[in-house]
This record gives C-alpha cells, sequence and structure tokens, in this order.
C-alpha cells in the first residue's frame, strides 16, 4: 500500500516536470489542440502565448523538481505515518499548481496591455 501512495504522491510533480520540458522544447501551437496553457490572457495574440508557454515551463520544471524532492522525503521519512498526511500533500502540490497560473496570469497582466500587444 505505501508503494502505490508513494506513487500516486510522485505523479504530480513529475507530470508538472515533463510538461515544463516538454513546453520548453517545443511549445503548443495557439490554434492546436492537446495540452495548453489557456486563459483568456494567454490568448490574446501569439506573442502572450508565446510569452506564457516560456514563464509556465520554467515555473513548472522548477516546481516539479522541488515539489518532487519535498515530496519524496516527506514520504520516507514519514513512511509510518502516510496514510494521516498523504491527502494533505496532494491538496499542497495542487496548491503550488494553482499558484503557478495565478502567477503566469499576473506576469502577463503586468506585461501586456488589453490587446496583447508588449508594455513598454
Amino acid at each position: 500500500m505505501y508503494a502505490a501512495c508513494f506513487i500516486l504522491a510522485m505523479l504530480p510533480p513529475a507530470l508538472m516536470l515533463c510538461v515544463g520540458i516538454m513546453w520548453k522544447v517545443s511549445p503548443p501551437k495557439m490554434n492546436g489542440k492537446g495540452l495548453a496553457y489557456r486563459t483568456a490572457l494567454s490568448t490574446r495574440s501569439e506573442e502572450t502565448w508565446n510569452f506564457a508557454h516560456r514563464h509556465c515551463s520554467k515555473l513548472w520544471i522548477r516546481l516539479g523538481i522541488v515539489l518532487g524532492l519535498v515530496t519524496a522525503l516527506l514520504m520516507w521519512f514519514l513512511r509510518e505515518q502516510y496514510l494521516n498526511f498523504i491527502l494533505w500533500l496532494l491538496a499542497g502540490q495542487m496548491v503550488f499548481f494553482c499558484l503557478s497560473a495565478f502567477l503566469v496570469d499576473l506576469l502577463l497582466k503586468n506585461g501586456f496591455d488589453d490587446h496583447g500587444n508588449k508594455l513598454m
């Protein structure tokens, strides 16, 4: 049971890291389908789209590494009580995931006008 919970706990950081690397190497096309960072701010122009994916990929790579290390250490050191905190751990990971979306949108809001043109 511990192994299954460990894998479950490591899944969000691993996915964030993989998607971050994938978007850094090859960002998705704006009019394409599939996995992409689509918000009202990121879809205003091609420049905002590229900016959002560039910054989101950097953030998710860093978060994936840090959250993966913290999760692995917590799961290891608290392996006797893992059932007591596994949901809190997953909820904490999702908080960081949601915060990353707010951070990227904040960068977009501060760097671009309402039409998607870069501010000077």
